[in-house]
């Protein structure tokens, strides 16, 4: 699906938040390649907005980790142990996207 987002959004940032079909995804760019995940945290639904380093991002209200480019929590959020740590309606991996940039310069997310 084309998003209309122009590549040149990753000038000053590497990372961005866009919707597709009413999902928040989250768009990283590292080096010369980009990667989309889906940008809601397993642990309580928390969105993925802050903190992406690299490969990398963060929750921001737990301090949960995943990698963008496979979806896994590569960190557990900072709870107390006998909270359940997965919310029933999202699954682990989180689901990735497929980003490339068309001619036009705009993002294809599939």
């Amino acid at each position: 699906m084309k998003v209309r987002v122009h590549v040149h959004a990753f000038e000053e940032r590497n990372s961005l938040l866009i919707w597709l079909k009413g999902r928040p995804v989250l768009v990283v760019k590292d080096g010369d390649k980009l990667y989309g995940m889906d940008a809601v945290c397993a642990h309580m639904g928390c969105a993925i907005l802050s903190e992406v380093n690299g490969t990398t991002a963060m929750c921001p209200a737990h301090g949960a980790k995943y990698d963008v480019t496979n979806g896994k929590m590569i960190e557990k959020p900072n709870v107390k142990p006998e909270i359940p740590c997965e919310q029933e309606q999202i699954k682990l991996p989180l689901k990735t996207y497929k980003v490339t940039v068309g001619e036009d310069g705009l993002l294809d997310v599939n």
